[in-house]
């Protein structure tokens, strides 16, 4: 995409893009279908949007063209040692992130040791040098990578919410001709999320229907939990690489010799025929050939001091901080072994998975059609094979056999009561309120559990959904119209304005508490200024609201007023005490366990009423726009 922005590429002094070693595949630099252009413009409005500023945007394009150039970095042996063909390509790559370019070269051809107090210059081989130099590329895209990350983070982050949704994306299984270490790593980390897929939908799923006492035909499944162990265990693939990669003498073939001695699982298998360096291992998605060769080199931590002292000198503002918390970068860290990749891989993999276990998960499934990228194209034979190794089978078997719907009686009662028919009184146990929701809904095909009830047809929630809706709408709509919008509403039992007790639709507003009768005239109401206390209480499910006013007689100066409303449930009240809360209004609420007569009798409460002085407002007029659609509102749900 860089390379298609002529204008920068020719400040960055970049050419096409078979120029370049690394993206020189002529298969892979370009895709019909992908507009390069239009992409990069994108990518730069996106980093604009996240507070990156044009300095730091070109200084992350210079380091792009850095790590493009050190790829062109070729060398020659003389004697067994290293040197650089042409000084003029590492210059070229050097200016691109501001660094000697003299120091690039020995840095990429030499390696310092410590040996005491002494520091000892060793050249390196042709060979050696070569890794150092793809290994310095992969660190500073790597780290670039991770300083993007970090910035993103920071633009989204707030004090305000608790929550967040977050958003992983995995590139999926990798089988290819010949699979290494990096193919090893990106294998275990599908097997440990498949692992987590298992035991948060399959065999949560079934336990669930076990632990609620919902009859349930067991469904069998692939559990991987013996492949995870094979790579992660304590004598498992990881800590026999740690341990060789530490051995001075340690090779491929000594690992792969500690490997065949140690692994004696059916999930590892060495080939009866092929080389002596390959084994498998029956992932979920199939069995894959490893090849040991090279994965020591890879799992060592191959970022050279002389590698990171080179970057810390950058005078790119980017690059000179990706390495500034390296080990090699702290002066009292010298002596510490960094931890080789596959056990720091492990423990990244284990704190994600840790992540990932205290979220509500859902999970997008991503099928690849064909292997040609073409649209329109479907090969029937790759689409099964993913659909079968991701588990959707299993998924699928289980979810037709089990129930779309589930949740906890106190929340359910709570939640959908306004959808019955009628004004029943409250029912404080929520097992037998739950039942008479969904006779009054007319819900089939459900079970009582111990503690939820589940609901087979999914449409059988859209329709409590829309009759919430429905109602919801309808308490919104009998708001006044100055009102800024519905926080909650509810069925309840209170005083109306006739003083009589009978069913009410209790609507919270942002600016006041209101009661309406059912053809939406106004039968309470309590301004938010005016409300000293609110009170609950959860097991018999009522809640009360305190007021003061100012008396109309020299022997009542003050009168207090408690109105009592009865059929509502604790929690709610709780959920919108909060609401209210974050708008500024914070009302004093409590749980209480009993309220005044003149709450309850209305002959009482009507009393007190006729005792306040002029000024307070007591009631509102009918919304004239009552029968017509409501304004937005904030639920309470």
């Amino acid at each position: 995409e860089i390379l298609n922005d002529s204008g920068l590429s020719r400040e960055l002094g970049l050419y096409k893009p078979s120029s370049y070693r690394y993206i020189s595949d002529a298969n892979s630099s370009k895709v019909r279908s992908v507009d390069d252009g239009a992409n990069f413009e994108d990518t730069q409005k996106a980093m604009n949007y996240v507070g990156i500023s044009g300095e730091d945007q070109f200084a992350i394009f210079s380091i792009i063209a850095f790590i493009l150039d050190l790829g062109n970095v070729s060398f020659k042996s003389s004697r067994g040692d290293s040197s650089v063909e042409d000084s003029r390509v590492v210059g070229q790559a050097a200016n691109h992130i501001g660094v000697d370019g003299n120091s690039l070269e020995k840095a990429l051809t030499f390696r310092t040791v410590k040996s005491g107090i002494e520091q000892i210059k060793t050249p390196l081989s042709v060979e050696q040098a070569q890794f150092a130099r793809d290994a310095m590329a992969k660190a500073m895209y790597s780290k670039l990578f991770d300083w993007i990350v970090v910035q993103i983070n920071k633009a989204i982050k707030t004090d305000k919410f608790s929550s967040s949704i977050g958003v992983l994306d995995i590139y999926g299984f990798e089988i290819l001709g010949v699979n290494g270490f990096e193919q090893l790593c990106i294998n275990y980390t599908n097997e440990k999320l498949h692992q987590l897929f298992i035991e948060l939908t399959l065999k949560a799923e079934q336990e669930e229907y076990k632990r609620e006492g919902i009859p349930w035909e067991k469904i069998n499944y692939y559990n991987n939990k013996p492949i995870c162990d094979l790579v992660e265990q304590k004598r498992g693939i990881f800590a026999l690489m740690d341990d060789e990669s530490i051995y001075p003498k340690g090779s491929d073939k000594t690992l792969f010799n500690k490997m065949k001695s140690n692994l004696r699982q059916r999930e590892f298998v060495t080939p009866a025929r092929g080389p002596e360096s390959q084994f498998q291992i029956q992932h979920y998605a199939g069995l894959v050939t490893y090849d040991v060769i090279g994965m020591l080199d890879r799992n060592k931590d191959t970022v050279f001091p002389d590698i990171v002292n080179i970057a810390n000198s950058s005078r790119n503002p980017v690059a000179a901080e990706l390495f500034a918390n390296h080990q090699h970068a702290q002066k009292k860290a010298v002596f510490k072994r960094a931890p080789t990749t596959c056990m720091q891989y492990k423990k990244d993999v284990g704190k994600l998975m840790a992540d990932l276990s205290k979220c509500n998960q859902h999970y997008i499934r991503c099928i690849k059609p064909n292997s040609a990228k073409r649209p329109g194209m479907f090969e029937r034979d790759l689409t099964l094979e993913q659909v079968k190794y991701l588990g959707m089978l299993e998924t699928v078997k289980v979810r037709r056999a089990g129930y779309a719907f589930r949740m906890e009686f106190q929340r359910f009662t709570s939640k959908y009561k306004c959808c019955m028919s009628g004004m029943n009184e409250y029912e404080p146990d929520a097992y037998r309120t739950t039942g008479n929701i969904l006779k009054s809904a007319g819900v089939k095909g459900y079970q009582m559990g111990k503690t939820k009830v589940f609901i087979k047809d999914a449409k059988s929630i859209l329709s409590l959904e829309d009759k919430r809706k429905q109602f919801w709408e309808d308490a919104r709509n009998m708001l006044p119209e100055e009102e800024d919008g519905l926080i909650y509403a509810d069925k309840v039992y209170g005083i109306n304005e006739k003083y009589e007790r009978s069913p009410l639709v209790f609507a919270l507003g942002g600016r006041g508490f209101y009661w309406f009768n059912s053809d939406g005239t106004p039968a309470q109401y309590f301004p938010m200024e005016e409300i000293d206390f609110v009170g609950y209480n959860t097991r018999e499910g009522w809640m009360i609201i305190q007021a003061t006013y100012s008396g109309k007689y020299e022997d009542d100066p003050q009168v207090y007023v408690t109105y009592l409303s009865q059929n509502m449930y604790g929690d709610q009240v709780k959920n919108f005490i909060q609401v209210c809360d974050s708008m500024g209004y914070e009302l004093d609420a409590k749980e209480v366990s009993s309220y005044p007569q003149d709450a309850f009798d209305p002959r009482e409460y009507k009393a007190n009423i006729k005792k306040i002085g002029k000024g307070a407002k007591r009631m509102i007029s009918k919304n004239a726009n009552f029968s017509k659609a409501g304004g937005g509102c904030c639920v309470v749900s």
